[in-house]
Parts: structure tokens; C-alpha cells; sequence
């Protein structure tokens, strides 16, 4: 599809459409050869509202580099749930540049993106995360606590075993129990 030979009401129409249709890959890829798809993208994630913005940020994670920058800027954002689905977005893309910010989110105010941020360093395997994500253990939502366990594991750094054995035997069962099966795949690793 040829986006550029369309004028800016046909680009909203079509990304749109295309959202609501699911078309995430082709959505990304028109998004990495026509700025003004990645800016509707943006501005549909920033909406806050509904599926579409959800969808939005699945389109932007497979839009490449070009969606690295205007998703850092959606962490900052003032609607929790652009946040959250930027954190995500930006763990699906593998992109290292984000893992400051996302570290930053592991200190927001909300659960869900405390959360996001944490599933996220854990996709990118972030090392330089490890202590961050080892405070994050002390995080009050059980949610938060558990995400942090499975990005520990995600990155496998043996720094995180004694924080680990710490939660295996004093955290709620769901935790503990996670951190049981995150400290095994260690040993497993060993082997």
C-alpha cells in the first residue's frame, strides 16, 4: 500500500483501519517508510482511549527504530495507561535505549506500569537493570514483585540469587513460589 499519495484525513482513515483490523506488521511497516503513519500511531497511543490505543502500541513495537524516541516520550505521559502500553511496546522492540526510562517507570506511581517496566527489562535482558529490579523486590504489589521475579530470571544474572532465595522464603506463595522455579532454572543453567 502506498501511503505517501495520501493526504492527512486518509492517513487517519487508514490507520484506523488498519488497527481495527489487526494489521499490526503491515501497520509497522508503512509506519518505518511514512513519518506521518508513525506520528498517527503516536497520537493514537496518546489518545489514552480504548482498544485502538492498545493497538496502536502493538503497531508502534514493530515499527523499528523510528518509534524508539516517540515511545520514551510516552513514558512520561500523563495517562497511566499510555505508560504502561509504551513500557510494553518498547520490551517487544529489544531496543537497549530504553532501559533507563524503563528502570525510571519502575517507580511510577501506578501498579500496571510498574509492572510493564519490569516484564520489559526482563525482555530486553537488561544486566545493567539487575539493581533496580533487586529494589523492586520490596515493591507492595505482589503484581509488581511477581514480574520483577520472572525479569530476574529473564536475564539471568546470578547477582539476583540472594534477593531471590530471600523471596523464595518470605514473600506470598504466588511469589515465592515463582521465585523457586526462577532460582531451579539457574541451577539448570549451571549444568
Amino acid at each position: 500500500m502506498e501511503s505517501k499519495k495520501l493526504n492527512p484525513v486518509q492517513i487517519i482513515l487508514l490507520v484506523t483501519q488498519l488497527l481495527s483490523e489487526r494489521r499490526f506488521d503491515e501497520l509497522g511497516d508503512l509506519a518505518r517508510k511514512d513519518e506521518r503513519v508513525l506520528h498517527q500511531l503516536v497520537e493514537t497511543l496518546r489518545d489514552g482511549k480504548g482498544p485502538l490505543c492498545f493497538f496502536a502500541a502493538t503497531a508502534l513495537s514493530k515499527a523499528g527504530a523510528s518509534a524508539v524516541e516517540p515511545l520514551l516520550e510516552a513514558l512520561q505521559d500523563g495517562q497511566y495507561v499510555v505508560r504502561q502500553l509504551a513500557a510494553l511496546a518498547l520490551g517487544e522492540m529489544g531496543d537497549l535505549r530504553a532501559v533507563e526510562r524503563l528502570v525510571e517507570r519502575l517507580g511510577d506511581e501506578y501498579e500496571a506500569v510498574r509492572q510493564a517496566a519490569a516484564v520489559s527489562l526482563g525482555k530486553l535482558g537488561a544486566a545493567e537493570a539487575i539493581e533496580p529490579l533487586l529494589r523492586a523486590m520490596r515493591d507492595e504489589s505482589e503484581i509488581v514483585r511477581r514480574a520483577v521475579v520472572n525479569a530476574l530470571g529473564m536475564i539471568g544474572d546470578e547477582r539476583a540469587l540472594p534477593e531471590l532465595k530471600r523471596v523464595a522464603a518470605e514473600d506470598t506463595e504466588a511469589v515465592a513460589e515463582r521465585a523457586r522455579e526462577v532460582i531451579q532454572g539457574f541451577g539448570e543453567r549451571e549444568e
